[in-house]
């Protein structure tokens, strides 16, 4: 099957958002839960019309996919959870991105995105912290220092493998060429 062309696609926006719950909620409950509250607010075909996603969710944060169209209505909707499979929960929405990565980025907090104690850690001139990404040989790393990004919109900083490898031909991006 063949993809569309970009002119042609349905335009998207990614809600990020934090659950608050008195008890662990697991993604589907949480998501039957939406989509009983989006049928209730705007019947079948406002729910359609949404076309409501749930991208990720780690039992707090989550991304949820939208219309471009209907940003206000799924804020609307998202507020009118209170409760899900029986537990008190309430949906806060962080912010609202045209991409993943941005949305990501932007609004779910660092502390979560922090890498644990066995990733690899780089010290790099004025740069040091831990590699969240590797993709080819580019590299995004997550300073310790927060003033290093501070201005750019962004919590990562990107690096390329010849930064760490004093440009060296053989360096490749992976892990042994780190």
């Amino acid at each position: 099957m063949r993809s569309w062309l970009p002119v042609l696609r349905d335009r998207r926006r990614y809600i990020a958002f934090e659950l608050e719950a008195e008890d662990r909620i697991r993604r589907g409950d949480l998501m039957g839960e939406i989509r009983t509250a989006q049928t209730s607010l705007f019947g079948d075909l406002g729910a359609a019309k949404n076309r409501l996603r749930m991208i990720s969710f780690d039992g707090r944060f989550g991304l949820l996919r939208c219309s471009h169209l209907r940003t206000e209505e799924c804020r609307a909707l998202l507020a009118t959870v209170s409760s899900v499979g029986g537990t008190r929960a309430a949906i806060r929405v962080r912010g609202i991105s045209g991409s993943i990565k941005a949305a990501t980025e932007k609004y779910i907090p660092q502390s979560i995105l922090q890498p644990d104690e066995n990733k690899r850690r780089v010290d790099w001139g004025p740069v040091s912290g831990y590699v969240a990404r590797v993709i080819g040989r580019e590299i995004d790393l997550c300073p310790e220092d927060r003033n290093i990004t501070e201005g750019s919109g962004t919590r990562y900083v990107g690096l390329t493998s010849f930064d760490l490898c004093g440009e060296d031909i053989d360096a490749d991006g992976t892990s042994d060429g780190l």
